[in-house]
């Protein structure tokens, strides 16, 4: 099975969040950026999503934008990033993401891209400048290959698309509000939209992950009165890499806390 989704389902079965944290490949330099993740790893994190070096996007706060150039200067491309990630799990079942924007993706190519991540021994792909129906055909490309496709979806013309998913069991990324990441989490309205997005799939299983505005264990615990399967830390976890290796590890470690806090078991 899938690390990813393997994972996801034992945070579910054990009542409890699952921690996606969030660093551009290479931040703040090659070798911090293998300690950071190890750290984060270490203490808790059920998988990190790696951004591939592309151009800065307005969707990325300042910071996200400036570590990702730091980073993609310090490595020789994608593949080097998310090896040097996948070498740092914990845990056998720990997960990688590739986060690969539309520059990223399109310079790969699609199969370049799913041999780019097989090659680094990589779970999933995420393609967040992708409109929906694109991560959807995407999505039944990876899965061809063992690979997961996260769908990123933040229009709410898009939430018809997903009772009509031609494969079973999704994992959706949603934006907890209209920000750029590191904005004010609302918890009303991140509620409201994992909400939609229940009702949106018809009764069908999804694992729902929760993004922007969530920067640490406060808003991880008010996820927990959701019906979102995971939280993904940004901007907070880019702010403790450029620190160091014990800052991820103090980070990483009370969100973990936080996620094992009073949660419903759920099958």
């Amino acid at each position: 099975m899938n690390r990813l989704t393997a994972r996801l389902r034992s945070a579910r079965r054990d009542g409890r969040l699952f921690v996606l944290g969030f660093l551009p490949a290479g931040y703040p330099g090659r070798a911090g950026f293998a300690a950071g993740v190890a750290a984060a790893f270490d203490a808790g994190a059920d998988a990190l999503e790696i951004a591939l070096p592309n151009p800065p996007l307005p969707l990325d706060g300042p910071l996200i934008q400036a570590a990702g150039q730091q980073g993609a200067a310090a490595i020789s491309g994608p593949h080097e990033g998310l090896r040097l990630a996948a070498l740092q799990r914990h845990e056998p079942d720990q997960a990688v993401v590739a986060l690969a924007y539309r520059h990223a993706a399109e310079r790969l190519g699609r199969q370049g891209l799913l041999q780019t991540c097989l090659d680094a021994d990589v779970d999933a792909v995420l393609m967040p400048e992708h409109t929906f129906a694109e991560q959807i055909e995407a999505a039944t490309a990876a899965r061809r290959v063992g690979l997961e496709q996260v769908l990123f979806i933040h229009l709410e013309k898009d939430l018809a698309l997903l009772r009509d998913l031609p494969f079973a069991d999704p994992v959706v990324y949603v934006q907890s509000a209209d920000l750029q990441t590191g904005g004010t989490f609302d918890p009303a309205k991140a509620r409201e939209r994992v909400t939609e997005l229940r009702e949106a799939l018809g009764g069908r299983d999804a694992h729902v992950l929760v993004g922007f505005g969530v920067r640490g264990p406060d808003e991880v615990e008010l996820l927990g009165d959701t019906s979102a399967d995971g939280a993904v830390i940004g901007t907070t976890l880019v702010a403790a890499a450029g620190e160091g290796e014990e800052a991820v590890r103090a980070l990483v470690a009370d969100v973990r806390r936080a996620a094992e806090r009073g949660r419903p078991v759920r099958a």
